[in-house]
């Protein structure tokens, strides 16, 4: 139980820094929506599941293999074309507030996992269900 759950809460956490910053990125186009020439900005997250698939032993011919690359970070920039709006904005205020609710609902799903894993661990190590 120790190697399932102390594996899975470093995942859910870099995945919550992931929806921070994010959420940063996604405010500040919300902000420059009426600056001329501003292109969107956005994060990308290279999966971390797919690095750790990508560690996986095979300990039976008949096991499936894993499928993921190794990922090169935990996140990156990426910056939009530039808008076809007369001033060359390329933020769209729905698309942004779309984004923003997403992601808080992500970060709010990562937030509850990683709370009940912890109250798996505690029950674990002291056998109280609070």
């Amino acid at each position: 139980m120790r190697g399932l759950l102390g594996g899975a809460i470093p995942h859910l956490m870099a995945a919550m820094r992931f929806r921070v910053a994010r959420e940063s990125a996604l405010a500040a186009n919300l902000t420059n929506a009426d600056t001329p020439g501003y292109r969107r900005v956005d994060l990308e997250f290279n999966d971390l599941l797919d690095d750790a698939a990508g560690k996986l032993e095979r300990t039976d011919p008949r096991h499936l293999g894993p499928s993921g690359s190794g990922a090169q970070g935990d996140y990156r920039m990426i910056q939009g074309p530039r808008g076809t709006r007369p001033d060359g904005n390329g933020v769209e205020a729905d698309r942004e507030l779309v984004e923003l609710s997403r992601n808080a609902g992500a970060f709010q799903d990562q937030a509850a996992l990683t709370a009940r894993l912890f109250a798996l661990r505690r029950i674990g190590a002291t056998g109280e269900n609070r």
